[in-house]
């Protein structure tokens, strides 16, 4: 797994957009929630949002505590961790300085409430760690195709770290999202589920791709619907031999198929990559990985 996180190279790292005749496109704007950081920063994203227009950057540096929700009618922003990982970086709560971490509020959190909520598309989020609220989300993805919660498709998950809380989740699909990107992401200790479908009320979700994550000790790994879906490159660290999730891909309504689900390293030994421990395929599904002590990859699709 890469991880070069925020200093990638010794230049400037501005992701500004300039186009001939117009100039500068979009605009860097600083999320540094304890202070400290250039002239204009917020402190919150609350703040910052209504400021927001398509194409947008945000970094965040130091620990936020909040649970938000995007801005309406504004595409393709990407909200980076100015770190050089995304790592707890709090002491007891209080933030030690550095990192890029999003916390839920310290006091007033709402369960079942995601941290951020994406309702259009084309966001990206990178090398942030999150930490969940109690039966919340890190990130929901909501797709609604009303005027005030549209569709949070074409997303761009990278390089994150998601951690902890009470039957937290990592990240959640609503409604029915399509051409997600997850990839490179930490998911441990979670006690809920590390990637979730809520539901199918526009559509099954389709076309994404979930790749190069390492789950690490969470109750399930995967479990959503998803149709023409990529799994690929993942490494599943759970508890064997039991019923919960490791990739179940029909997980909302037993909906799901035609995904390829390809050079995953499961914590089961071939025997029990099966429906009834945690590997539920959609219809029409291929499934080549590799299962504990596997010598060969397996090529059956769970049954």
């Amino acid at each position: 797994m890469t991880q070069h996180g925020y200093w990638r190279t010794l230049r400037e790292e501005n992701r500004r957009a300039v186009l001939d005749d117009y100039g500068v496109i979009n605009k860097v704007w600083y999320l540094f929630p304890q202070g400290g950081g250039p002239r204009n920063s917020f402190t919150t994203f609350t703040d910052l949002a209504p400021n927001l227009l398509s194409r947008d950057l945000i970094y965040l540096s130091g620990v936020l505590r909040e649970q938000a929700i995007a801005p309406q009618d504004v595409f393709d922003v990407t909200i980076l961790g100015a770190a050089n990982r995304p790592r707890q970086a709090t002491d007891a709560g209080v933030p030690t300085g550095g990192g890029a971490s999003w916390l839920p509020p310290s006091s007033g959190a709402v369960a079942a409430t995601p941290l951020l909520k994406l309702r259009e598309q084309g966001w990206t989020i990178e090398n942030i760690m999150f930490s969940p609220h109690t039966s919340s989300a890190c990130i929901r993805l909501s797709r609604a195709e009303i005027a005030s919660d549209m569709d949070g498709s074409h997303a761009i998950i990278r390089g994150c770290y998601f951690v902890g809380g009470t039957t937290g989740i990592g990240i959640e699909d609503v409604g029915g999202c399509s051409r997600v990107v997850i990839e490179e992401n930490r998911f441990e200790g979670l006690t809920g589920t590390a990637i979730k479908g809520i539901s199918t009320g526009i559509a099954v979700p389709s076309h994404w791709r979930i790749a190069r994550n390492r789950f690490n000790g969470n109750t399930n790994a995967i479990g959503m619907s998803l149709t023409e879906g990529l799994v690929d490159h993942n490494y599943i660290r759970q508890t064997a031999n039991d019923a919960n999730f490791k990739v179940n891909l029909v997980a909302v309504a037993a909906q799901g198929s035609l995904n390829q689900v390809i050079k995953n390293i499961f914590p089961d030994v071939a025997a029990n990559i099966t429906v009834a421990k945690g590997y539920k395929p959609g219809t029409d599904d291929v499934w080549r990985n590799w299962g504990t002590g596997a010598a060969d990859e397996i090529v059956a699709v769970p049954a």
